[in-house]
């Protein structure tokens, strides 16, 4: 950690707390309890207290009437990823149609940035570096629909798959993210030179890859 960037008490269990949530150490159900946090993780209860809201304001925990702060059941499943790319490849096909009859034009170059940066985090050894690249150019691509909403649903899948993807779907993620890359870039260009009927056909393929990840 750099020098003068010193962690709170408060941070540092919720990271731990996190990571048990995350890990499965922490089943959904489970009664977060402070005295008993406080003397697990050798820390006093007020961090603990802070680290329980924080954890609650990003959706790992949940008050129940009558249990307190329980470890809330939000994991996304393999079943569930499989239902959020249906949804993706829909908002896909939409912006291909929309970019088709209103004459939009495409350009590669927008996403150069992008590819540059997915080459220099893969370089480094970063795990999410595929699905950051997926989620930048996808995002850019509903830009093109102009609708607020379809966005904002696809920021927030992004965002549930980032946070509470379980060991499964993660590892779904990595296997696939080159081909689903390479996949990216032949969508891009087909959209580029108005190959539509090509476009829509490798959005097909994107979303059939994944699911046969998913079951191998």
């Amino acid at each position: 950690m750099e020098k003068g960037h010193k962690e709170t008490m408060e941070t540092k269990c919720y990271k731990e707390i996190k990571r048990r949530i995350q890990s499965g150490e922490y089943e959904p159900g489970m009664r977060l309890i402070e005295t008993g946090l406080s003397r697990e993780l050798k820390i006093s209860r007020t961090p603990v207290r802070k680290a329980i809201a924080m954890l609650t304001a990003d959706g790992f925990v949940e008050n129940l009437d009558y249990r307190g702060a329980v470890v809330k059941n939000s994991k996304v499943t393999k079943d569930n990823y499989i239902e959020i790319l249906d949804i993706v490849g829909l908002f896909l096909k939409h912006t291909v149609h929309r970019i088709e009859t209103k004459k939009i034009r495409f350009d590669q170059r927008i996403i150069a940035p992008k590819k540059l940066e997915l080459e220099w985090q893969v370089q480094n050894g970063n795990k999410k570096a595929y699905q950051k690249y997926c989620r930048a150019v996808i995002l850019e691509l509903i830009l093109l629909l102009k609708n607020e909403y379809y966005q904002q649903i696809l920021v927030d899948f992004f965002d549930r798959i980032d946070q509470f993807a379980d060991s499964e779907v993660r590892s779904i993620l990595e296997s696939s993210g080159p081909e689903l890359v390479s996949k990216l870039s032949e969508l891009t260009y087909a959209i580029e030179v108005g190959n539509y009927s090509e476009a829509i056909m490798l959005i097909d393929e994107m979303t059939e890859f994944q699911i046969l990840s998913a079951y191998r």
